[in-house]
């Protein structure tokens, strides 16, 4: 089996209710979905995380690394990843958009491995083949304290037993919200908070001690994701274990951020840590780091979000699932409705690959042209 046809769908779409986070306001949602064909008629499917300009995206997933891939064999993961990798990595790209392309490409890859073998991908993938994901719901946005418990008490609604809190308007107003949404879903409900990298690490030290109190499962990039000193000042000034990796690429990078000894919780994003090939590598370094893996999804199509519960399913040391819980167009680009957690559960889909396939009908009007 060979490779024919790489190409990059860049997608733009409207969302009808604008959600706020602590360094934006979300009133789009972008992708660059990736199908890669074969030879044999299969073809494989994935998504690259972007959050500005898929069409820069989609050019170098046609441009500079599409040549470099037609004709291998897409059973050989490792080498198309590697051969991908080799394009740019002597010039110093590394991470950044690079990867970001290369994990649509590779998360297509797995797909079709799927597909040949007659897998479901997390089985494909030969981890640990959970069926079942516990999941939390993510997320709070921010706005005033009643419109974030009236988020907190939907959430409960659909039977969460965990949920996840966007803070980072200062420290008086972000313990307000912590304090209204932890009376809001009593002691028993898990709370994650994350900052979205607003803080520096003096104000994230004295948030963490003053959010203490309230029982925080983890405190999520209290800082940017290149302050790694940052990283080790905020862990050694304040009780509450910290969660990152979203901004992080690869496992050369990931190994650089689990040395801080500062981070508790990992999460690799698939559509930007370099697709299922790296991703289970950096799952295996945070477990031999005694961390946690907790995947990062986010504000992207529900491409990814599928495709990161295969990985879930199927790598080391897993935690819980980030489940999007967020209206807008890219949620619902599939031929079947996407696989979605009951009262905090998710089950894995079990066609073989992803398990999904786009409806072009629905797709089209948001591929940027």
């Amino acid at each position: 089996m060979r490779i024919t046809k790489v190409e990059a769908l860049p997608v733009t779409a409207v969302m009808d209710e604008p959600v706020r986070i602590a360094t934006t306001v979300f009133t789009e949602v972008r992708a660059t979905i990736v199908r890669v064909t074969t030879d044999e008629g299969l073809v494989g499917i994935g998504e690259c995380l972007v959050r500005s300009a898929p069409k820069a995206t989609a050019s170098i997933v046609e441009d500079m690394l599409a040549p470099r891939i037609i004709g291998m064999d897409p059973m050989d993961a490792g080498s198309i990843w590697w051969e991908m990798f080799s394009a740019m990595r002597t010039r110093g790209h590394t991470k950044g958009v690079v990867l970001e392309a290369m994990s649509g490409i590779d998360v297509a890859i797995w797909d079709i491995i799927g597909k040949a073998t007659g897998m479901p991908t997390f089985k494909a993938l030969h981890g640990y083949g959970r069926r079942v994901l516990p999941a939390y719901a993510s997320s709070i946005f921010m706005g005033d304290a009643a419109e974030m418990t009236s988020q907190a008490e939907r959430f409960i609604e659909l039977g969460y037993k965990a949920m996840k809190i966007k803070i980072g308007s200062g420290i008086d107003r972000d313990e307000e919200a912590v304090k209204a949404i932890r009376s809001t879903v009593g002691d028993s409900v898990k709370l994650m908070v994350d900052c979205n990298s607003a803080y520096d690490a003096g104000t994230a030290v004295r948030l963490g001690r003053r959010l203490e109190k309230y029982e925080i499962e983890w405190l999520e990039e209290p800082v940017p994701p290149y302050d790694l000193k940052g990283y080790e000042a905020v862990r050694a000034g304040q009780p509450i274990p910290l969660a990152s990796g979203e901004g992080e690429f690869a496992t050369y990078g990931f190994r650089d951020l689990l040395a801080t000894g500062a981070v508790s919780y990992a999460q690799p994003d698939l559509g930007r840590v370099g697709g299922f090939t790296e991703g289970m590598r950096v799952a295996a370094l945070a477990h031999a780091s005694n961390v946690y893996l907790a995947p990062h999804t986010g504000m992207c199509s529900a491409l990814n979000i599928v495709a990161t519960m295969h990985f879930a399913a199927a790598a080391p040391g897993f935690f819980m699932f980030e489940f999007m819980e967020v209206n807008h167009p890219l949620m619902d680009i599939f031929t079947t409705p996407m696989p979605k957690p009951v009262n905090g559960v998710i089950a894995l889909p079990s066609e073989p690959g992803i398990g999904v396939e786009l409806d072009m009908g629905k797709l089209e009007r948001w591929i940027e042209r």
